[in-house]
């Protein structure tokens, strides 16, 4: 085996000084083309308001914690809308552990639930101060 470290010489790493090197040419690469958006695209994140955390420090309910993740990407991607929260969209989470979650989270102050009979409950995210 060879026991030579890549980086010990470090002057093969840098960029040409010559000024051969530009920002078009990296994004016009190979690597910035269709296989960078799907990866981009598969990969979500939610931003959960320091209020939020705050008072999900310690939830009572099972389905509390990942019922609120939700209600916050969904908030987020509906531009603010009421979000109508249907027992399928929850996939892990039981009717019955996000009918919990939700009135655990309305008493926290976090959400707002207008209850239909018959239908999925409709959901307003509050963003608290």
């Amino acid at each position: 085996m060879d026991s030579t470290d890549i980086f010990d010489n470090l002057d093969h790493l840098r960029l040409p000084a010559s000024g051969g090197f530009s920002l078009d040419k990296l994004k016009s690469s190979k690597h910035a083309g269709p296989a960078a958006k799907s990866r981009k695209s598969k990969d979500g994140f939610v931003k959960v308001p320091l209020a939020w955390a705050d008072r999900l420090k310690r939830p009572s309910q099972i389905g509390t914690y990942p019922v609120a993740i939700h209600l916050l990407y969904q908030h987020w991607r509906n531009g603010g809308k009421p979000v109508v929260l249907s027992n399928v969209a929850l996939e892990g989470v039981k009717r019955w552990q996000k009918w919990r979650a939700l009135r655990e989270l309305e008493d926290l102050g976090l959400v707002k639930i207008e209850r239909r009979r018959c239908k999925s409950p409709r959901v307003t995210v509050l963003m608290v101060p």
